[in-house]
């Protein structure tokens, strides 16, 4: 293990050994040299050239053996392990006490043996313990002194999750208030394939088009597939796997055996929050019936809207349907409603009610 370069030696008794076989419903990468390649991948060290002064907080690391060399690689300032599980923060002290005996644990290591579901769990951390001190950046660059690992695995939140992490890029709020804060996430191959479908494709829903419109997110890896007649990426939008070009991950560098995961890199875009409630109440409203043409879905938006909008929008969006709009037919969607001089009051808009209980 110990000839990759972002391994770290002092770790090798302890990732030697034999491989838990639960994780409490989560999923994470247990070969190295996966997780080498995703880190030669994602060239983290050009991301953060003065990662001394950077602080990495780590949400639901697990097994971590990618959070050791991802911390090995970039040797930052603080590394803040954020896990509550009774096994896990077991494994955890073990390590870190293990790190503090051999290297000192020049690592900088926190383990924070709190519920990284909660938010209070973030305020503890930076307003009420102080382990790290974020500096604001402003929005017209990528933070380079915090980063966010996030495991999103679990199907019973994490999805929900996830979908909470991007709306905070949108709202400025959580660890986003900070600045535009890159995420690392890995979550399961049918959440990743939803979030990152593009216009057209036939699993685009609500969650792909904001994580298009607030950020800019790449697919860096995704578990092979199960059957292995198929291709690598299927079940993926096929023009995403040319464009990202991800990582394959076997299924024997994946724990637990035969999971399935992908790792999402989500950086926030340098947008206002203004018009969030605007975005948030045409989208709702075009999406009520996701199969219409775009030219009939207008009369969800308000009275009117079909006579007053249609003549302002271009034909090839008109005959569209939600799932095949572009970022750029959104945009014009916005705009044109942003004009019209009719349409609802924000006060309205919260109460009109519409019989769709999909969520993000």
């Amino acid at each position: 293990m110990s000839s990759f370069r972002s391994f770290n030696p002092a770790l090798s008794k302890i990732f030697l050994g034999p491989l838990p076989k639960f994780q409490y419903n989560f999923k994470h990468l247990a070969k190295p040299q996966q997780c080498q390649e995703i880190i030669d991948k994602l060239d983290l060290k050009s991301k953060y050239p003065n990662s001394a002064n950077l602080d990495i907080i780590d949400i639901f690391s697990g097994f971590g053996l990618f959070s050791t060399m991802v911390n090995y690689e970039l040797k930052p300032r603080n590394h803040v392990i954020i896990e509550n599980t009774k096994v896990n923060v077991g494994h955890w002290k073990e390590r870190i006490s293990h790190l503090q005996e051999t290297t000192n644990n020049k690592e900088n290591f926190h383990l924070y043996a709190k519920d990284g579901y909660k938010w209070e769990t973030f305020d503890d951390l930076i307003q009420k313990d102080k382990i790290v001190q974020p500096s604001y950046v402003p929005r017209d660059k990528v933070h380079d002194e915090l980063l966010i690992i996030g495991n999103v695995t679990p199907s019973k939140f994490g999805e929900s999750l996830l979908a909470q992490w991007i709306m905070c890029c949108i709202y400025k709020n959580w660890l986003q208030k900070y600045g535009r804060v890159r995420m690392l996430c890995f979550t399961p191959d049918v959440t990743a394939m939803k979030f990152m479908s593009g216009s057209s494709f036939h699993k685009r829903n609500k969650s792909a088009i904001k994580r298009e419109l607030y950020t800019e997110s790449k697919l860096v890896a995704i578990s092979e597939p199960e059957d292995f007649t198929e291709a690598d990426g299927s079940g993926y939008d096929p023009r995403l796997i040319m464009k990202d070009q991800p990582i394959p991950l076997t299924s024997r560098s994946i724990l637990p055996s035969n999971g399935q995961l992908a790792l999402l890199e989500i950086v926030p875009k340098d947008i206002s929050a203004e018009k969030y409630d605007m975005y948030e109440y045409v989208i709702r409203s075009i999406y009520f019936n996701a199969s219409q043409k775009i030219k009939d879905s207008l009369s969800n938006i308000g009275p009117g809207a079909m006579e007053d909008l249609s003549v302002k929008l271009s034909s090839s969006i008109l005959e569209k349907s939600a799932r095949e709009l572009s970022i750029d037919d959104w945009s014009e969607i916005f705009n044109v409603y942003e004009a019209w001089p009719f349409k609802p009051s924000l006060v309205d808009t919260m109460d009109i009610v519409q019989d769709d209980v999909r969520g993000f």
